[in-house]
């Protein structure tokens, strides 16, 4: 009897909808699990970033009918999700459910809606350089093996290249004119590959010789080609305020449009532009401005200043477990301060943070710093020694290494679930980077005052305000971009050419990335408010270090989730 009552029950819950987590059958988990295979396998170079292997021989194939299957199954997904809406799912499946819905939603909207293989050429050849450079930074698999990866790549640039040709036309001028000084960096970046390569390899130097010229020489067809075309209306530059608005939504799961984002943008310039204004004038009231007098030793070299670098970051990291400002995991991978690579320093500026993938077997990051000359002149030589002797590489650790971008993204890479393993939200990642600017420096790091440093933060809120606006006027059509320049360029009080080119070139990368640049701020004012809420339920048993180890656990979600994950009240 027991035996067919067990049977009875298991075919009632079949007919009623199946196990906890299933509909008539479906599992969550199984859906999770197609909806990231399909997505990593769609977009390749994105899967090697993050340590996936399966696919590093090839480029996305955006051919249309390559595309139109892609849209079929995410309109499948988006169907098999909203069957599992009612399903009775764990706290933690219901946020993956919401991640995996926004990965869908976001996809298809880049897809179907804002089309950027049909009108970004700069798309294309991106992908180009990533493809490559993710595969010789990884150390999944010895480099002889990963050749073997980075030669089919290279090969298949024509083909990647004459796809774009009939998917592109009439692009904005500005987004021929980012994709074409892109491919001058991208033919130099396959030259210097090549020929590195054909150092380690010298048997292979002919193969990776008459590959790379192939590769480049399809680069400088479409190069030819780009400066053909007629472009677009200078309109087409933003994305639209319908795709942006939808973006808010269903990317950062903000409960506000782009007319409020705006809003705050303005207030927060405005606010952040009185507090730079008064510091700036209590800084020259009350500090000096001249040069420091130090004592420059004879034998001060450039393998010093790299070995500062790294010192830096080893005691920013033990500053952080002395003040238990939170905790750093025995596993956290090595992170190597190195000069930008040759090949990459068409690409790289003075920093960048380049991480691990977090699905990769053997964990390694980087932090680029710009190239030190070998044989630096007296005054180069006073210059950077004062810069070591003020340890003025703080700043830059904090944003970039601990606890900024590597210590978030670390920590949240260790998290065994694939569903958060695979999240980069941009609005946690660069809202930690920024809210550790203010937080290190409110936690002591550079002392008890140091008015040139938090003249540093003030000016990165500034700026970072300043984004705001100009990412949602260029998107939804309120300023062109020129006008988004001139606006830049007078808001912040620029004065010199070099500036100026600064701003066109900032503006230039928001009309390809639209939504990025409001997520530095928003990002971080969405981590503080959840901060104060988490200090106001724990009164005084608030802990510091327990409210970043349960943030950061998570992985890079948008911090929005955060409230429901840690229970905690708006």
């Amino acid at each position: 009897m027991r035996q067919i009552a067990c049977t009875l029950i298991i075919m009632l819950i079949i007919v009623l909808g199946g196990f906890p987590g299933t509909v008539k059958g479906q599992s969550f988990s199984q859906l999770s699990s197609d909806i990231l295979e399909t997505i990593q396998s769609f977009y390749p170079v994105r899967s090697t970033a993050m340590g996936i292997h399966a696919y590093d021989h090839r480029f996305t194939d955006y051919s249309s009918k390559s595309v139109d299957r892609m849209v079929k199954k995410l309109t499948d997904f988006e169907k098999r999700l909203y069957r599992l809406k009612s399903a009775s799912l764990s706290r933690h499946d219901q946020i993956n459910y919401q991640l995996l819905k926004s990965n869908v939603d976001i996809a298809l909207v880049d897809l179907k809606k804002i089309r950027w293989h049909r009108r970004s050429p700069y798309l294309y050849v991106d992908e180009s350089i990533n493809g490559i450079y993710y595969l010789i930074l990884s150390n999944h698999a010895p480099l002889p093996e990963r050749l073997v990866s980075i030669l089919n790549r290279m090969r298949a640039v024509p083909d990647f290249l004459a796809t774009a040709r009939k998917n592109i036309r009439k692009p904005p001028q500005l987004y021929i004119e980012a994709a074409t000084d892109m491919l001058e960096d991208a033919m130099r970046f396959y030259k210097d590959v090549a020929a590195e390569l054909s150092n380690k390899f010298p048997e292979r130097a002919d193969e990776l010789s008459a590959v790379s010229t192939r590769a480049r020489e399809a680069m400088n067809d479409f190069m030819v080609y780009l400066s053909g075309l007629t472009p677009g209306p200078e309109t087409d530059v933003g994305i639209g305020k319908d795709n942006f608005n939808y973006k808010l939504a269903h990317e950062y799961f903000l409960d506000f449009d782009s007319d409020s984002l705006l809003r705050l943008g303005e207030v927060l310039f405005e606010q952040a532009g009185e507090a730079y204004r008064q510091h700036v004038q209590y800084f020259e009231n009350n500090h000096q401005n001249g040069t420091d007098s130090v004592f420059v030793p004879a034998n001060f070299t450039k393998q010093d200043i790299l070995d500062y670098y790294n010192w830096e970051a080893r005691q920013e990291k033990l500053y952080l477990q002395s003040q238990e400002i939170l905790t750093i995991p025995d596993q956290l991978a090595d992170l190597v301060v190195i000069e930008t690579p040759s090949f990459l320093r068409s690409l790289v500026g003075m920093y960048a943070y380049q991480p691990a993938g977090p699905f990769d077997s053997v964990q390694k990051a980087f932090f680029y710093v710009r190239p030190i000359p070998d044989d630096l002149d007296r005054a180069q030589l006073e210059a950077r020694y004062r810069y070591v002797h003020r340890r003025g590489f703080k700043g830059p650790v904090v944003h970039e290494a601990y606890p900024g971008h590597h210590l978030q993204m670390q920590i949240g890479g260790l998290n065994t679930d694939p569903v958060r393993k695979w999240q980069r939200n941009l609005m946690m990642i660069e809202g930690w980077g920024l809210y550790c600017e203010q937080m290190m420096y409110e936690q002591g790091l550079y002392g008890k005052e140091d008015a040139g440093e938090w003249l540093n933060v003030l000016d990165g809120i500034r700026f970072r305000a300043a984004r705001i606006i100009a990412d949602v006027k260029l998107h939804t059509g309120q300023m062109n971009y020129r006008e988004c320049v001139d606006w830049m360029v007078g808001a912040l009080g620029i004065t010199n050419e070099s500036g100026r080119r600064f701003i066109e070139t900032e503006i230039r990368r928001y009309a390809l990335t639209p939504t990025q640049q409001m997520s530095y701020l928003i990002g971080k004012l969405e981590i503080l408010s959840l901060l104060e809420a988490a200090k106001k339920r724990d009164g005084d048993a608030f802990s510091l270090r327990k409210f970043h180890d349960d943030l950061l656990a998570e992985g890079s979600i948008p911090p929005a989730l955060m409230w429901e994950i840690l229970s905690l009240q708006r």
